[in-house]
């Protein structure tokens, strides 16, 4: 009796899981067929039901290119499950988008797999809290307090950035800020004791200091890791230690996004929060991220223990950096009284922008500084004349004005980030109907010509930073082309960029915005600073068998024939005096 109605229950549970899948897929297959954009934008074959194109994509990020040379600026794309998406680089259509953040908020899917990756930061925090959060983030420690803890330890005390903290930041004061950086100087032991040497002893111990291939993509995250951890979290990870113990979050954060099979669990989360009821199911790979994340909440909690109990007794040891670092002064003004409760973050939201800082102060500049070193690599020219620029600075240890003052090194950067953004793409929903103009009329499927597209709420729109990074309507023929010069004469149309930064999207525009772009751009600065003094570099393999591998939204460099951890092999050698 018991064992038949336990069946019975089994059999009822079942049928009302794959009730749910059928009504689900129902309901994306209604909607895509009832689309009206369905007979307007032209879309690229879709391989099979489940996957969309969205393998494809991920397995060959240059194909979105070639499919907006066969559609147009503006198409359709599916994703998992075939979700209907639209693409577009028209930039009426983007600054639309971006000047409506009420109307074009992240998806829902995006939404639960970022806070399931990453916690409640501002990574993943939408309207509300999202302008809760950013607004607490500006006016209490904007981007120069991050800048501040890059301060050579063994240097000049005059050099050192002081800062009296209020809770009266504006976002007018980021700009102030951007000035009072020219006092600070530079990750002296982080960059030029640490991975300068530690790749010149890899040389030395190779060929007795002649050339030899190095592989720096791992070295850049390790670098990356000890900056943001000394400027984040006032924590020393000690990366770059060959005889260190392994560091438990990077360790985490390998696992789920540089590992062989993070691609897989990857997909595995998005599937999941696409269909939500699949997150009762022990699919493959879901156990691992679950505790990966897991770890990463365990470090970050025992990091904001750590700061609060050395803000509470104001007793400071060595790895905490005098309470400078950007989470213990996010602490502070959270516990102050003269913050109205109603603007104060959680505890789950202060360990959530943990992840937050981590992801964007380590994992996307260590790969803009593996893009620039292998642009570099391939264009000897302008890494000879740059060369000459930086070893014309009379010291090893610049200021930020010194840097902000070598015009090419500027040109460099600014070439770096459009040509080779780390980030691919972003998404956008639409929370209303609305009508989306276009600057790029399109004839359609329908054979009409359209200047305006009707988009239903909850469309997902794709933006692709890559394709308005390099579209030759603003950058001319040679979009393509790795030539810093051309920031010698920007062309006019570059103007109508959604843009927060140099007339590109690289850190998109509007209130998601990147908040620390201004931090990724000085910590690659210093790092070119210092490593294309040191070194000589050339490729180590021939350039076509290096090209973008991406994992989630990010591409890297890396050799082709293994696309699963490779990473960039490059000849150094040593800058003779």
């Amino acid at each position: 009796m018991a064992l038949a109605m336990l069946g019975q229950m089994f059999l009822a549970v079942v049928g009302t899981f794959l009730a749910y899948l059928v009504a689900h897929a129902l309901q994306i297959t209604y909607e895509n067929l009832t689309s009206p954009l369905r007979r307007i934008l032209h879309s690229p074959p879709i391989p099979n039901y489940l996957l969309g194109n969205f393998k494809e994509t991920a397995d060959d990020p240059r194909l979105s290119a070639k499919w907006e040379q066969m559609y147009g600026q503006t198409f359709l794309l599916h994703g998992l499950l075939s979700v209907n998406e639209v693409q577009t680089s028209d930039l009426k259509a983007l600054n639309h988008i971006m000047a409506h953040p009420a109307t074009y908020e992240r998806s829902r899917t995006f939404q639960d797999l970022s806070r399931r990756l990453f916690g409640d930061g501002i990574l993943t925090a939408i309207l509300d809290q999202h302008k809760r959060q950013r607004r607490v983030l500006v006016r209490v420690v904007p981007f120069c307090v991050l800048l501040a803890q890059l301060t050579f330890r063994r240097t000049r005390r005059s050099a050192r950035l002081k800062l009296n903290f209020s809770l009266r930041y504006s976002s007018k004061d980021l700009s102030r800020c951007a000035d009072a950086l020219s006092s600070l100087t530079l990750v002296e032991e982080l960059i030029r004791s640490q991975l300068r040497d530690f790749w010149a002893s890899k040389i030395a111990n190779a060929n007795g200091n002649s050339s030899t291939t190095v592989e720096i993509s791992s070295g850049l995250r390790k670098m990356t890791l000890n900056v943001i951890g000394q400027a984040g979290f006032g924590y020393d990870f000690d990366a770059l230690n060959p005889h260190g113990k392994s560091n438990e979050l990077n360790e985490a954060f390998k696992e789920m996004f540089h590992s062989p099979s993070s691609r897989f669990y990857s997909g595995i989360f998005l599937l999941q929060s696409m269909v939500p009821i699949l997150k009762l199911l022990p699919l493959p790979g879901s156990g691992v991220m679950v505790n990966a994340r897991g770890r990463m909440d365990d470090v970050g909690r025992r990091i904001v223990k750590g700061s609060k109990a050395a803000l509470m007794d104001q007793d400071r040891d060595s790895k905490t950096a005098a309470g400078r670092d950007l989470l213990s002064l996010l602490m502070k003004a959270n516990m102050s009284a003269d913050l109205p409760e109603s603007q104060k973050l959680s505890e789950e939201e202060v360990l959530g922008q943990i992840p937050a800082f981590f992801v964007a102060g380590h994992e996307t500049t260590s790969t803009a500084t593996s893009w620039a070193l292998h642009a570099l690599s391939l264009h000897q020219d302008v890494q000879q004349k740059l060369r000459e620029e930086l070893l014309s600075v009379g010291t090893d240890n610049p200021t930020l004005d010194e840097l902000s003052a070598l015009p090419y090194l500027e040109k460099v950067i600014r070439e770096v980030m459009r040509r080779h953004s780390p980030v691919v793409w972003m998404q956008r929903r639409a929370l209303a109907d609305d009508v989306l103009p276009l600057g790029k009329p399109i004839v359609g499927r329908d054979g009409k010509e359209h200047s305006f597209l009707p988009i239903r709420k909850g469309q997902i729109m794709r933006l692709p930073i890559v394709e308005v990074n390099t579209s030759e309507d603003v950058w001319g023929p040679d979009a393509l082309e790795f030539r810093p010069d051309r920031w010698d004469n920007v062309p006019a149309a570059a103007s109508s960029v959604p843009s927060v930064w140099a007339n590109q999207f690289t850190f998109l525009a509007g209130p998601h915005n990147c908040i620390g772009f201004r931090f990724a751009l000085a910590e690659l600065k210093a790092l070119l600073f210092t490593l294309v003094r040191a070194f000589e570099i050339t490729p180590a393999v021939p350039k076509e068998s290096i090209g973008p591998v991406t994992s989630g939204q990010i591409q890297t460099p890396a050799v082709l024939k293994d696309k699963y951890g490779a990473g960039l092999p490059v000849v150094l050698t040593p800058v003779r005096a």
